[in-house]
């Protein structure tokens, strides 16, 4: 008994479908030590006492670490972020900027989940925090976005300001911020509030999406299917 191959360009499609099956399940395997490497980083900062804005200046890499920011909200810029969910609620999240102490920029302060009106047309009322306060949170990163058009779908800038992605820079433009061109406009981590806060709307700190896990069971999928391919043309080829 033997393999013959019968047909070459089946075999040679076979390979290259088996191919890019095995290398998405690799690349998921590394998006899943990627994603252990970030929780790790998360875990390992999360048990820090938090930082004021003076110490923020000797940290190169900010992500995860908690703070303890005094300072005003810009009330008359606030962004709500479409398409969002909360516990099976659909409504939008809240970004509002702030003005601290110690710090040249102002920073994206995340809010958390407002639900959204029965008629989309009419966006939710959010609250205005005044004065000077005094808020605690975690750094992170601005969510990730792929922008298909502008920012925000209506020619008229009525605030708040409904956006359909994260962009500091053009968030600026709209809050016409303007700075040092050497400088960015925008601090360029958002802090994520703590829960319970009276400036806070409910809200998680999710720091992943999608969990190590999960990439790895998509990666067996794809190995799986690589494999049931290659018994599959080993069977077509099968010579008595």
């Amino acid at each position: 008994m033997s393999i013959k191959i019968k047909n070459w360009k089946l075999t040679l499609l076979a390979l290259l479908l088996c191919s890019l099956l095995t290398s998405l399940g690799v690349w998921q395997l590394s998006r899943a030590t990627q994603k252990k490497l970030l929780l790790a980083s998360y875990a390992n900062r999360g048990h820090l006492p938090p930082l004021n804005a003076q110490n923020l200046a000797q940290i190169s890499d900010k992500r995860f670490y908690r703070v303890t920011l005094r300072g005003v909200f810009d009330n008359q810029h606030t962004f709500l972020l479409d398409n969002k969910t909360f516990y099976g609620q659909i409504g939008y999240e809240v970004y509002t900027l702030f003005k601290a102490q110690g710090l040249s920029q102002a920073i994206l302060v995340d809010r958390g989940f407002i639900r959204m009106e029965s008629d989309r047309s009419t966006l939710p009322t959010v609250r205005e925090i005044s004065g000077t306060i005094t808020l605690t949170g975690l750094l992170n990163l601005p969510p990730t976005y792929v922008a298909f058009g502008k920012i925000h779908d209506s020619p008229i800038e009525n605030w708040p300001l409904r956006i359909e992605f994260i962009d500091l820079k053009e968030i600026a433009k709209l809050s016409k911020i303007k700075t040092d061109t050497s400088m960015e406009e925008i601090y360029p981590y958002i802090l994520m509030m703590t829960p319970n806060h009276t400036a806070a709307y409910p809200i998680e700190w999710k720091i992943v999406s999608v969990g190590p896990e999960r990439h790895g069971a998509y990666a067996l999928q794809w190995f799986a299917l690589a494999l049931t391919l290659l018994i599959l043309w080993a069977v077509l080829n099968w010579r008595s």
